[in-house]
């Protein structure tokens, strides 16, 4: 942490920062902030950006801190982490900070990417300094707005747990002093912590989340349930590609409470989605379709076959990414004293505890979207697209996630475009399309982490020392088409 502090620390910060607040109709303190790195700036002037007045955090007149995090909790303690490094430097009460996942916004982008999205162990690296410059700015004009008050400079003031503290054992409470800071100006610059002075960072603290996880009050994705809702279910093709050449759904239809059968496109094939008023009537509902799927064209993959060719492919020369010592030394060693491996990595299912799911209310001209998403951004465009929509038309609000793995970040959304076609057949009902009946349902139609093989070699020591060698890394081909 102090290496990245750092590092942070030293970074020229000639970026362009955007910080709003303003006072809340129910009261309290907004404040969002934006930061926009010139190497992923357009050429040229740009037109003023228009935040959310809320977008970070808002200090409630009771005294609770509410704290927006821009990216997805799955299980890895964002929902904790980024509100303990706004929370240090505003310097306040722990108790009193609670934390909601924020929506799809363009506020809420990645600082260094430019997407709302999560992976790569980058929520604390990206959006550290971010976080810490909220909270900073934050204390300056609250602490502003007590100085003022008592006729004193900012520098005779302290803060400590929501509290300014005057020369005078003057005392205010930063909820009695929100919404007057509100109208305060921003200031440019302000002094950071040194990491001496960290009251939170580093420190052992309780997670916001922990409790309501442990006595099952969290609400997931998969747990929300609106008026009016359905349940939409997919009977998919049994390998990827397949089509559907023709179906019967009498049967299906015959069940109480189902109200809708139509064939839907996938990102390879099509499928058909069941539309119930439960989840249990849907499941039946499928089971009983009578479906003819047409295969024709789908590529037949060969285990045996793809493990052969990479191993080819392992020992062709590839590209170089470090290259230590001396290898002409190496391949003049005589093969008695070289010991080689195989490391291979079949495809595998992420298989996240909670299964994908999706909900979509489509009104026409806007829509709704709840989901568990590592691609906000990219879901929110695709969900649009499918419903012929802008990207603004459509309120995505971020659902917790009960684990992900890279699951959650598809490049082509493809639950989120199949809950769309569903949503779009059924306007104005809101829909929710879930993975549910089994573990085999969720694993079939799965996007896999790739397949790869890589080869490892030791030269046996002579002369006290040990050689290492490794060959070229040869991964497949990326993912398997989904559906």
């Amino acid at each position: 942490m102090r290496a990245l502090l750092k590092a942070a620390s030293d970074r020229s910060l000639s970026r362009r920062s955007f910080l709003r607040v303003s006072a809340a109709a129910t009261g309290g303190l907004l404040v969002s902030v934006y930061v926009d790195l010139p190497a992923l700036a357009r050429q040229g002037n740009q037109a003023p950006k228009v935040f959310p007045p809320d977008a970070f955090v808002h200090i409630r007149p009771d005294g609770q801190i509410l704290i927006t995090v821009n990216r997805l909790e799955f299980g890895q303690g964002v929902h904790t982490a980024l509100p303990m490094i706004l929370a240090d430097e505003m310097d306040a009460d722990w108790s009193q900070v609670v934390a909601e996942l924020a929506p799809a916004a363009d506020v809420y982008k990645d600082p260094l990417f430019g997407i709302q999205f999560v992976g790569g162990s980058g929520s604390i690296a990206h959006s550290f300094q971010q976080y810490r410059e909220l909270g900073a700015k934050t204390r300056a004009m609250l602490v502003a707005t007590a100085a003022d008050r008592w006729h004193v400079s900012p520098d005779q003031c302290r803060t400590a747990n929501s509290v300014v503290y005057g020369p005078g054992n003057q005392t205010a409470r930063y909820a009695e002093l929100a919404d007057e800071a509100g109208r305060k100006p921003v200031p440019d610059k302000v002094r950071l912590k040194q990491p001496s002075e960290f009251r939170l960072i580093g420190k052992r603290v309780r997670r916001l989340d922990s409790r309501a996880k442990c006595d099952g009050s969290q609400k997931f994705g998969l747990d929300l349930d609106l008026p009016g809702m359905k349940v939409a279910l997919i009977a998919r093709p049994p390998v990827f590609g397949g089509r559907v050449r023709s179906f019967t759904d009498k049967e299906a239809r015959s069940i109480a409470g189902v109200r809708d059968v139509f064939e839907i496109p996938l990102a390879k094939g099509t499928a058909l989605a069941v539309v119930a008023d439960r989840f249990w009537t849907a499941k039946q509902a499928r089971d009983r379709l009578k479906i003819e799927w047409d295969l024709s064209g789908v590529e037949h993959a060969d285990s045996q076959q793809l493990s052969t060719k990479y191993k080819e492919l392992a020992r062709t020369t590839g590209n170089v990414a470090v290259s230590n010592g001396d290898q002409k030394a190496l391949d003049a060693m005589a093969p008695a004293n070289r010991m080689v491996a195989e490391y291979e990595f079949p495809y595998l299912a992420h298989t996240p505890m909670e299964p994908l799911n999706t909900t979509i209310r489509f009104d026409g001209d806007r829509a709704e979207a709840w989901v568990g998403s590592q691609f906000q951004t990219f879901d929110q465009m695709a969900i649009a697209e499918v419903l012929g929509l802008k990207p603004e038309q459509v309120t995505f609000h971020t659902e917790m996630t009960g684990g992900g793995f890279g699951r959650r970040a598809v490049a082509d959304s493809h639950v989120q475009r199949e809950a769309a076609a569903i949503a779009k057949r059924l306007r104005g009902t809101p829909v929710k399309l879930g993975k549910m009946m089994s573990r085999v349902a969720t694993i079939a139609p799965c996007t896999y982490i790739a397949s790869r093989l890589a080869l490892g070699g030791t030269v046996c020591p002579q002369h006290g020392s040990m050689l290492l060698s490794a060959s070229p890394y040869s991964p497949v081909p990326h993912l398997p088409p989904c559906s």
